[in-house]
């Protein structure tokens, strides 16, 4: 995943941390105590027309830096005190940690060496050190962000998330903001990025970052944090945003060879049977031929029967309804390895390929049982409309290290229909008993599905 900056993956672990003191404050403090230490020295060096002006400027000075390093502290702990939507952070980049460095062997040299230009030198540092931490404070007031993702992608597929940030102030534009979203499922925490140059006052801008997942599951988004550098990049602040979402990752797709349904299952099962019927959604155009005795006069195509001076009617061909049974055993040892994890992969691949194929290209209905760590049902489902729900429970589904139960074996599937097994286990521990006896078994093999499975660029 990136984002418009390109930047890389990375945990947001300082996002979740705040000190308990404010920085500024603290440094506005000294600042201010250490102009009046430094007064009476600054004076005495001055020229004598020019003392009472310097001393009026250090007592200014000193006190509007006291002022605001109390402001800071008191305005910190109301802040924490008091939960809001957003939550702000603050943080110091590598430069601003130089900078404060720089500043701080300033300090001590004036204090040491007695040279009051030094503590000056000092006070104009703190005070761009102020003016970026006030600066970047108001640009994030009153900015909002909300997140536009798809519900349901497939693995390996490219998806694109979109950040919308929404700036409520009436004058100010909210300049150089970096929208970093949280994106987690159960094995990683990633970020990803979305810069926005500018943000006019009273309008909503958007920044995009793409994500390709690689693995089935659940991945939870959120929160959000908006964070800004401007002007001078010596401090970064920043407001978390509660900004809740999912994204329900589908198994990998594979395709299966055309008539794998007669040759594969129904070649396979005894007690399977062919259903016909017809409707509007069951026959498919097949070829004109001359009109016959009997024939439907709907049936005549009139504009190729004036061209050709003869009767001609459409003939259709009636579609089969293609219905399956399918029990998915996930078995998996309880040290799992590389190669245990890729074969509960497959399986679930298979499963998915074979429902969809079913639903969507031949209007037939589906049975799915999946004994895993919890075993679940689903079916008789029929149609299109159904593949969300088939894969919405294939997508959580994890592995267990039982026994196949008896039960799932002998729940009732749909009468006729092609019975099958698919399962993780090695060929010679699978046992089906009396109730799986005509189930078709596929197994998690590569070497077994070669032929008739495959699964593009894998």
């Amino acid at each position: 995943m990136n984002g418009n900056d390109r930047g890389q993956g990375r945990v947001l672990h300082s996002a979740s941390k705040r000190s308990g003191v404010s920085l500024n404050g603290i440094l506005a403090l000294v600042c201010g105590v250490g102009l009046l230490l430094v007064r009476d020295g600054l004076v005495d060096s001055a020229n004598e027309n020019h003392r009472d002006s310097i001393n009026v400027l250090a007592w200014v000075g000193a006190t509007a830096l006291l002022l605001i390093g109390v402001r800071e502290v008191l305005w910190h702990r109301m802040r924490r005190a008091r939960p809001g939507q957003g939550r702000r952070v603050r943080r110091a980049p590598r430069e601003g940690l130089y900078y404060l460095a720089l500043m701080a062997a300033l300090l001590v040299g004036s204090f040491l060496g007695g040279e009051n230009l030094l503590m000056l030198v000092v006070a104009l540092m703190i005070g761009a050190w102020l003016l970026n931490a006030n600066a970047s404070g108001l640009l994030l007031w009153k900015t909002d962000v909300r997140r536009v993702a798809p519900g349901r992608v497939m693995v390996g597929e490219v998806v694109s998330v979109e950040l919308v940030v929404s700036n409520r102030k009436r004058f100010l534009p909210a300049l150089l903001l970096l929208g970093s979203d949280q994106i987690e499922n159960d094995e990683e925490l990633l970020e990803a990025r979305a810069l926005f140059s500018r943000v006019p006052p009273g309008e909503d801008r958007s920044g995009y970052y793409r994500l390709r997942p690689g693995r089935r599951g659940r991945y939870r988004m959120g929160p959000v944090e908006l964070s800004t550098r401007f002007p001078l990049g010596l401090i970064e602040q920043g407001v978390v945003l509660h900004c809740p979402g999912e994204i329900r990752v589908y198994p990998r797709l594979g395709r299966v060879v055309p008539g794998w349904y007669c040759t594969h299952l129904e070649a396979a099962s005894v007690t399977s049977q062919t259903r016909r019927r017809r409707g509007v959604a069951d026959v498919e155009f097949q070829r004109l031929r001359e009109f016959r005795d009997g024939d439907r006069p709907g049936a005549v195509h009139w504009r190729t029967s004036a061209r050709r001076g003869e009767l001609m009617v459409r003939e259709f061909d009636e579609q089969q309804q293609q219905d399956l049974d399918i029990v998915l055993d996930l078995w998996q040892p309880p040290s799992p390895t590389a190669d245990d994890r890729d074969r509960v992969e497959l399986a679930i691949s298979v499963a998915a390929t074979l429902c969809v194929e079913t639903l969507q290209e031949s209007a037939g209905s589906v049975v799915l049982a999946v004994a895993g760590r919890t075993v679940s049902r689903l079916g008789p489902l029929i149609g299109a409309r159904s593949l969300d729900v088939v894969l919405d429970l294939l997508a959580t589904v994890q592995p267990g290290i039982g026994e196949l139960p008896d039960e799932i074996l002998a729940a009732p599937g749909v009468v006729g229909s092609p019975a099958v097994l698919i399962s993780t286990r090695p060929g010679e521990d699978i046992c089906l008993g009396e109730n799986g006896r005509d189930r078709r078994v596929i197994t998690a093999d590569w070497n077994e599905l070669r032929g008739w499975f495959w699964i593009e660029d894998s």
